[in-house]
């Protein structure tokens, strides 16, 4: 009989604790740790029952001690993390109090860094535990279970929560659950006065004594302009305003230790609080994070943009432009600006949460290393690796907002979301690795072309309106804005996307069908765009066009025309030979991926990276010529074809400009080794040798008499552009 009691008694413990178990995982503490009627578990014991507590009895402070849904008291914080008895006095029962367990718990939170954090940074992580026993008696600035499983990142249909959070709403629709409702928006938190106390860590210090100079911080973000920015330049002008009017008498002094203490604290806990995005008023949306609830999120991106405007200064003139450089060299202060901008980010990874001002920081930070250390470097692919996770984390890559929503931070999220997938696709092309990001598995729309000014709702001059768009997205003013390389770049992304699915497959069977209708859907869509983004002949000497129209509209077409590239290169291979086609868009692409070095006027002020654009452009092209230079039955021997001198004369512009690439550049050493090879064929073609000294071979499906050691340098393939050139 005691054998069959005590048989049903585990039983029933163990699924309580197993409930237990379920609600913790989910960040819930609704249920208590045992029914009523059983006595307590020790966390030591193995679930046996403890021999020092029994049944909770209430306590003379009990009516005083705030209450769970279900009533009964609410237990510390230490007992309710580690599910152990309490008697219910707060902030720190008796227990804890006696084994010191509140002291060790703090002390292990604030010192412990995580594995991939600087430990200097992660003592930036105390004042947010702090803060939240300073508030977690008082339920009203505590955020709904369903907010916090957002911030943790589950969503979707198979996310965890899915099935709790619906009961959670069945639950509060039921009769008498109204006033336990909790609202779903988190209010600010105001700091606890014990947080005054904490130290700002060296780092902080640092990265707050390097801020440039007044003068130099706006010369340096004015210099910079990109066509591609994934924010709003706008915001980040007044964000920098906002820096120099709220902490100018700081950074215009001394700077001293202690006066960048103070300021260094203040965005510490800042930055361990949760920054709102529901704002549908762009005034509030940007007072959350600007003024005196200044972040780090916005002092890294501020350096991102000064790091950008030094990489905007001629190489020539990059000493002495500005003071904050120090005489230094390029390769120096790219450098040292880029720890700054790491350092930021570090200490927003340890004091606070998650959100769109740390994701354009980090989609920031991996395009400086990549313009630094070029594409292939392994560190920014790692880079771009936590930029994908953080996006997928947030959920940018899903909405339910409708098309038209021109909310600021509806349309923030699009233009970020849009900036990380373009650099995803563009990544897979260029190294020849496969997307992190995915077309099947998004559902946010592309950023509605609309200008700053408009997102945030500055008003206009007297007597005129913001132009209206139309139902595709576009506005009617057909003007190129600040995001509307960012939209078109987009569409097109996802054409690529499908053609990567397609290139990724083992085997090109059957797919003859899609890359047609691929083809014709790229075409189409860049038919569709506003005439302002397309190129003409004539750009170069149209007056109405400034140099950065004339680049944008340049760069669109080239976009375009590399899909396209694609799509006949996969065509080709199921065909085994190099079609007319194909040959006519690579003179095409390699002409327009040079003008930008024949008209250096185009990239005044304007951020973009011409050594990069003829190895992300032209190299792919220019391998296509080669190899049909080195076929003995070229296509351009057809009717339709292309004189094999037009090839040899863009071929020879080609070698002209890679020899002009300097040797700080990034990827210098790709752009030597396909300068060396061009060269080699040009050679064989124009001065073939007198007797043939190798062997016919075929290099997948391309017949050549070319010497066979040179099977190895062209191991084309469609992903890896630059595989064909590699010794």
């Amino acid at each position: 009989m005691y054998s069959c009691i005590s048989f049903l008694y585990r039983i029933k413990v163990l699924r309580i604790l197993t409930a237990n178990a379920l609600y913790k995982l989910a960040g819930t503490h609704k249920l208590p740790l045992l029914a009523p009627g059983l006595p307590p578990l020790d966390a030591d014991t193995h679930l046996r029952p403890s021999r020092r507590h029994h049944r909770a009895r209430p306590s003379s402070h009990a009516s005083s001690v705030p209450r769970r849904r279900n009533g009964r008291p609410q237990a510390c914080e230490p007992c309710r993390g580690r599910k152990v008895g309490c008697d219910h006095q707060l902030p720190y029962c008796s227990r804890c109090r006696k084994g010191r367990i509140e002291h060790n718990r703090e002390h292990t939170s604030s010192t412990l860094p995580s594995p991939d954090r600087p430990a200097a940074a992660a003592s930036i992580a105390s004042p947010r535990i702090a803060q939240r026993r300073d508030h977690h008696a008082s339920v009203d600035t505590r955020p709904s279970e369903s907010v916090r499983y957002e911030a943790m990142g589950y969503m979707g249909a198979t996310g965890f929560s899915t099935d709790l959070e619906e009961a959670q709403r069945r639950l509060m629709s039921m009769p008498g659950a109204a006033e336990g409702h909790v609202s779903s928006k988190p209010a600010r938190d105001a700091p606890s006065p014990s947080l005054r106390d904490f130290d700002p860590p060296a780092a902080a210090i640092n990265v707050l004594r390097n801020i440039p100079d007044r003068a130099s911080s706006y010369y340096l973000f004015e210099t910079y302009r990109n066509i591609h920015d994934a924010w709003c330049r706008l915001s980040a002008r007044w964000l920098l305003h906002s820096l120099w009017e709220t902490f100018g008498d700081i950074l215009d002094g001394d700077r001293s230790d202690e006066s960048l203490s103070v300021m260094a604290k203040k965005l510490c806990l800042n930055t361990a609080s949760v920054l709102r995005e529901d704002h549908t008023d762009p005034k509030e949306w940007f007072k959350e994070f600007s003024g005196h609830n200044m972040r780090w999120e916005c002092i890294g991106i501020l350096f991102a943009y000064w790091s950008s405007g030094l990489l905007s200064l001629p190489r020539e003139t990059f000493k002495g432009s500005c003071k904050a450089l120090n005489d230094m060299d390029r390769r120096t202060a790219l450098d040292f600006y880029k720890e700054l901008v790491a350092d930021c980010a570090n200490l927003c990874w340890n004091a606070g949460y998650g959100n769109t001002l740390l994701c354009f920081l980090l989609f920031k930070r991996s395009l400086l290393q990549s313009n630094i250390a070029g594409d292939g470097d392994i560190r920014h692919f790692r880079l771009h690796g936590d930029l994908v996770a953080l996006t997928t984390y947030l959920g940018l890559h899903t909405s339910s907002a409708a098309f038209g929503d021109r909310s600021v931070c509806v349309q923030i999220r699009r233009r970020l979301f849009a900036g990380v997938f373009n650099i995803d696709k563009l990544i897979a092309i260029f190294t020849g690795r496969p997307p992190l990001l995915s077309r099947r598995f998004i559902c946010q729309e592309e950023p509605l072309d609309i200008s700053d000014e408009e997102l945030l709702q500055v008003p206009p001059r007297r007597g005129t309106a913001y132009p209206e768009i139309s139902s595709a997205g576009w506005s009617f003013e057909n003007k190129i804005l600040p995001v509307s390389p960012l939209r078109a770049r987009m569409m097109m992304a996802y054409t690529r996307d499908s053609i990567l699915e397609i290139a990724l497959r083992n085997t090109l069977m059957a797919c003859e069908d899609p890359l047609l209708e691929l083809k014709q859907q790229a075409t189409k869509l860049y038919d569709e765009f506003p005439s302002c983004l397309k190129h003409a002949a004539d750009d170069l000497q149209n007056p109405a066009l400034d140099h950065v129209q004339v680049y944008t509209r340049l760069h669109m077409t080239l976009e375009h025309l590399h899909n396209v590239f694609f799509i006949e290169r996969l065509l080709s291979k199921l065909k085994e030979g190099v079609t007319a086609e194909l040959v006519r868009i690579s003179l095409e692409i390699i002409e327009l991926s040079l003008i930008p070095f024949t008209n250096r006027q185009l990239t005044t002020g304007v951020m973009c990276d011409i050594d990069w654009l003829l190895m992300a452009y032209g190299a792919p092209a220019g391998g296509v010529l080669c190899m049909e230079l080195l076929r003995p039955a070229a296509a351009s021997s057809g009717a339709s074809g292309v004189k094999k001198s037009t090839m040899i004369q863009s071929l020879s512009m080609l070698v002209g400009c890679l020899n002009a690439v300097p040797p700080d550049a990034p990827n210098y050493g790709v752009s030597a080794t396909l300068k060396k090879i061009i060269e080699q064929v040009l050679d064989r073609v124009l001065d073939p040798p007198a007797e043939e000294t190798g062997q016919e071979f075929s290099v997948q499906g391309w017949e050549t008499d070319f010497l066979v050691d040179a099977a190895d340098l062209f191991n084309s393939d469609l992903l890896d552009t630059f595989d064909w050139f590699r010794p």
